[in-house]
């Protein structure tokens, strides 16, 4: 088996992989035929101001036609091990060059390593910041065209997860896996930012960013209430939590903890290997299941002590799983929007007021696209309050836009419905893409003709009724 290991972003040395590909090629099953001269390090420029994902994924096709295809058999076909931005890069290539005819990429299995399929929070610090954080030690100064792709809620990154929600994989015998973790390597932890020890992520990239299960829903406003029109959810992927590990660092990074001598009890060379094994669509089931299993098993060893009423000090474990809802807001004339709040709500009234304490975790903005919004939630804590009988199951939100008055204008659109109706579409650890499309208000005063020559100041001009 033919293995090609891409890298994440600002790594400029193949030492990232660590003893990985050694320790995989020890302990892979037999059958696979795996060994050390097959296995293909991948390099690229990710630190380059200048060069972005869709850089790296067509220079990808490029390095796969000269350096991987001559090396395959008839019918072969490679694996792909990418960690953290360099699954995007893979995800990337694939978009471009095979969509349309999926059964004809010559890539069969491809194993995200934490993964930030949906950005990571830590991007929008900016380059300057981000390399002196003790995950960059190495100095590099990283590229912001890189970056710009791994800001959550990035145009790219909103276009490339869209375009998946066309594909699958399984029918075209393409084996996609995420394995990520939520664990915290305090050496890595950086007392100037929270983000590097944020509670349900591996210190880069939280579980629900990682994962390639997520659903997607549409609202356009209709007077002053929200109309679905468009959903979706990807195919059914594998996905895993794994025990103890972080994203990078060699004690508990994914991809640097491992030894050369590691046998596969280390999660990730265990699962990896497992991974790799698949031929059908029916093993790729099986080990989906497993992953699920895994990841409960990882979530319920994790826990975390919760107080729960510190004025009582009364406290209880409790499995703490968190979700994202990505927001993209924009108007009928294709705007976007700027000046917006975005209120959830919830009970029998769709008050504001009637929210669980505690399940808001974190709420950021995309620099570049204002309309884009990620809020970070405690799906747990979501859960347990909308089963509770005095809310009713009730769950919400309104958009108010501005401007709300003048010649121009937003009116308040609100969405009512149900938790439970809203699950159909996203699960703990996932994400859920929202398109709010709101209705951008005209008057007739912008524009009027009159029939009087004489000189007219029309600074005060009346707004008039609204244009259909």
């Amino acid at each position: 088996m033919l293995i090609v290991f891409i890298h994440g972003w600002s790594v400029t040395s193949t030492d990232a992989y660590g003893a990985l590909p050694a320790a995989l090629a020890t302990n892979a099953a037999p059958k696979l035929r795996v060994t050390v001269e097959h296995l293909y390090l991948g390099k690229y420029v990710s630190f380059a101001d200048e060069v972005n994902v869709d850089d790296i994924a067509r220079a990808m096709q490029r390095a796969v036609n000269t350096e991987i295809l001559p090396r395959l058999a008839p019918g072969e076909r490679f694996a792909c091990i990418a960690h953290s931005a360099g699954a995007l890069v893979v995800r990337q290539w694939i978009d471009v060059y095979f969509k349309k005819n999926l059964d004809q990429c010559p890539l069969q299995h491809l194993v995200m390593l934490a993964p930030a399929n949906h950005g990571s929070a830590l991007a929008q610090l900016g380059k300057g910041r981000l390399s002196r954080m003790k995950f960059f030690l190495d100095g590099v100064q990283p590229g912001a065209g890189v970056l710009d792709w791994l800001e959550l809620g990035s145009d790219h990154g909103w276009a490339l997860n869209q375009s998946w929600f066309d594909y699958r994989c399984l029918d075209a015998g393409l084996y996609v896996y995420v394995l990520t973790g939520q664990s915290i390597d305090r050496g890595f932890y950086d007392h100037l930012n929270s983000y590097s020890g944020e509670v349900g992520s591996d210190g880069v990239v939280r579980a629900a960013a990682a994962n390639m299960n997520y659903g997607m829903i549409r609202l356009s406003q209709q007077n002053g209430r929200f109309k679905l029109v468009k959903e979706g959810r990807t195919e059914n992927f594998a996905f895993g939590i794994l025990p103890g590990c972080a994203h990078s660092g060699e004690a508990m990074g994914i991809m640097r903890s491992v030894q050369s001598h590691n046998d596969a009890s280390h999660p990730a060379v265990r699962w990896i290997s497992r991974c790799l094994e698949v031929r059908s669509a029916a093993s790729y089931r099986t080990v989906l299941k497993e992953l699920g299993e895994q990841t409960q098993q990882t979530q319920q060893n994790e826990r975390e002590i919760y107080t729960r009423d510190s004025f009582l000090f009364e406290r209880k474990f409790v499995t703490r799983r968190y979700c994202m809802l990505i927001f993209n807001i924009f108007d009928d004339r294709d705007n976007r929007l700027v000046d917006y709040d975005v209120i959830f709500t919830a009970g029998p009234s769709y008050n504001e007021n009637h929210l669980p304490p505690g399940f808001f975790v974190d709420r950021q903005r995309n620099k570049t696209n204002l309309g884009k919004l990620t809020y970070y939630i405690d799906y747990d804590v979501m859960a347990d309050w909308f089963a509770k009988p005095a809310i009713s199951g009730k769950f919400g939100f309104k958009v108010a836009a501005r401007p709300a008055s003048g010649f121009s204008y937003y009116s308040v659109a609100e969405h009512r419905g149900t938790f439970a109706n809203l699950k159909r579409y996203f699960e703990p650890n996932q994400t859920l893409m929202v398109e709010i499309q709101l209705t951008r208000h005209v008057v007739e005063g912008v524009f009027r003709l009159t029939h009087d020559i004489a000189p007219e100041n029309f600074q005060d001009q009346a707004k008039g009724g609204e244009l259909a």
